[in-house]
């Protein structure tokens, strides 16, 4: 992103302009970063593999929504699960407990906006314990500080 479009004000984000990372060794790019929306909303474009997606979690202090741009997901919001395609749209209120998983056959691609933005912060930092440094103590970690909860199974 250049310092042209932060200072005027609008941002344009062209897919090859976005920041590639890969937390938990998912393709994710981060398209707008909650920096350069000085911290509003962060946007990431996510992809997933049949049977990749993360268990039931939580956000206590924003917000997501969701669009699937392409493939199959069952995703879980609350007490609510569907299977659902192409041009469906997830909203999530804070401490709505959710869950998403690609159960299609090729890779599936979402939106991910959260509101205020924070989870593009947290999917760079796990990002960058690929390698020797990742462990569960330290994800469990970052999560905390990211506001990323996973509740107890009962």
């Amino acid at each position: 992103m250049s310092t042209e479009q932060i200072s005027s004000g609008g941002l344009i984000v062209t897919p090859d302009e976005a920041t590639a990372i890969k937390p938990f060794g998912l393709d994710m790019q981060v398209l707008l970063s909650s920096e350069a929306t000085g911290g509003k909303i962060s946007v990431i474009m996510a992809s997933h593999k049949p049977a990749e997606g993360p268990p039931d979690h939580l956000h206590h202090t924003q917000e997501e929504c969701f669009y699937i741009v392409e493939g199959t997901y069952e995703l879980t919001a609350g007490s609510v699960t569907r299977t659902v395609g192409p041009g469906t749209i997830v909203y999530l209120p804070r401490g709505v407990v959710h869950r998403f998983k690609n159960v299609g056959t090729t890779t599936a691609r979402m939106l991910d906006w959260s509101v205020p933005g924070g989870q593009d912060r947290y999917f760079t930092e796990i990002s960058k314990l690929a390698g020797p440094g990742f462990s569960g103590e330290k994800v469990a970690e970052i999560s905390k500080k990211y506001d990323t909860n996973f509740p107890t199974p009962h």
